[in-house]
């Protein structure tokens, strides 16, 4: 299925303009009292931040056309999903923001708690997450203070500092993940944060690998794996998947608890 809408996706052209940077807004999480105008409002000034940002936006109705073919991404927040969701849609930024509204007896105006998350496409991870309070704001005001938020969680995640990753593997044609998310197939090479970056190789028939490489500013740094034919410690007799690889141990605290049920394979 994910497949045959990857193709759907590329003939009818849905994404943005090609060569002009993206944003993908996701679906609010949104709680505590808020009515629909007070939404629009704030759905309106996260859109207008991002166009200062000079991103082009990826129209509404496309996510819809997404959300259609692919329903677990509507309540799928993990890194796992918003990663595929960007590509599928060709944005190179994903924008999820979160409203969290209470109003205590004889207050005029409620408190409001704003988040916002930039999942960077191209590295496929996390690349802001902020978040500020707004006591006792009317929601014009809490219009504005999500707008300045999305505004310095695009600057925060333009200025991280990044490398690439390499990975080979005999075989080739194995599953990389890295800190927890699938990102692609051996040989491999794609942008990534820099710091220390938690791998696993897998490939049907062999045994995974688990590695941990360190990437440094503006360099480019090159794992090869050989991997050893047997049973796979993470997967049951039979073949079936055990926990997935992103809730071991190893990977605790990456991804949402919710993420089994994100993930699934390209092409599959």
């Amino acid at each position: 299925m994910a497949a045959f809408f990857v193709g759907m996706v590329a003939l009818c052209g849905i994404g943005g303009t090609a060569g002009a940077a993206t944003a993908l807004i996701t679906e609010p999480q949104l709680e505590g009292p808020l009515s629909p105008e007070e939404a629009t409002k704030l759905r309106a000034a996260t859109r207008a931040a991002l166009r200062v940002q000079h991103f082009d936006l990826t129209a509404d109705s496309d996510l819809e056309v997404a959300f259609s073919g692919e329903p677990q991404f509507k309540t799928c927040h993990t890194e796992v999903c918003l990663e595929r969701l960007g590509r599928l849609l060709d944005s190179q930024l994903v924008v999820s923001y979160g409203i969290k509204t209470a109003v205590a007896p004889g207050q005029p105006s409620p408190d409001w708690h704003l988040s916002v998350d930039i999942l960077d496409v191209e590295v496929g991870a996390m690349g802001a997450r902020v978040t500020l309070d707004c006591p006792r704001c009317t929601s014009a005001q809490a219009a504005a203070k999500l707008g300045e938020l999305v505004g310095r969680a695009i600057t925060q995640n333009a200025t991280l500092p990044r490398g690439s990753l390499e990975v080979y593997s005999t075989p080739p044609g194995a599953t990389v993940f890295v800190d927890g998310t699938e990102l692609g197939i051996t040989p491999y090479k794609r942008a990534v944060f820099t710091g220390k970056r938690k791998l696993v190789v897998r490939h049907l028939g062999y045994r995974s690998e688990q590695i941990e490489a360190v990437v440094d500013d503006k360099q480019s740094r090159r794992t090869d794996v050989k991997l050893v034919a047997g049973d796979d410690p993470l997967l049951e007799s039979g073949g079936r998947e055990k926990r997935p690889v992103y809730k071991k141990w190893w990977f605790k605290g990456n991804l949402h608890s919710d993420g089994r049920s994100c993930l699934y394979s390209e092409g599959t």
